[in-house]
């Protein structure tokens, strides 16, 4: 008899085209914390033709971070510029806008001694300020997981 994979109801666009990567409407609207087992470049193809991104890999999920350039700085100022440095840190993740589009952004890190206050400067773009979020212990495990295969850290502020 073939039984069939119990799957959750979607109540999102992205989750209704799963793919290898994260996207902004699997969190459901929460933060999400996962921890990087590691970090590897790859030759993406999209809209502007093939282009090397970052990739970040993590426990428990599957599913991967494309870097784009504003990730990976937030992420460069919590850990450092050496990549093997950021295995086993956990960072925390949220669903955000720009351009009026959904998008993924860094929130923080359990793993970072304070807030810690930076400025992202991309090519043609005005620099902005933006805090990196000390994040509390984690809270006690909801019964919704943000992603379908995740075993996700929810970290305690998911306010803002």
């Amino acid at each position: 008899m073939n039984e069939q994979k119990a799957l959750a109801k979607p109540v999102d666009w992205d989750e209704l085209y799963p793919g290898r990567f994260l996207k902004a409407g699997e969190f459901r609207g929460k933060q999400v914390t996962l921890r990087i087992s590691s970090v590897d470049v790859e030759e993406l193809v999209g809209d502007k033709g093939p282009r090397i991104k970052g990739i970040i890999s993590f426990e428990k999920t599957d599913k991967k971070l494309a870097l784009n350039r504003t990730n990976g700085i937030c992420i460069k100022e919590m850990f450092g510029k050496k990549l093997p440095e950021w295995v086993g840190k956990r960072i925390t993740l949220f669903p955000s806008q720009w351009n009026g589009e959904d998008c993924i952004r860094v929130w923080g890190s359990p793993d970072i001694p304070a807030d810690k206050e930076i400025m992202v400067a991309l090519p043609r773009k005005r620099p902005m300020a933006m805090t990196m979020h000390k994040v509390g212990a984690p809270a006690a495990v909801k019964n919704s997981k943000p992603i379908s295969d995740a075993d996700a850290e929810p970290p305690e502020d998911e306010g803002r």
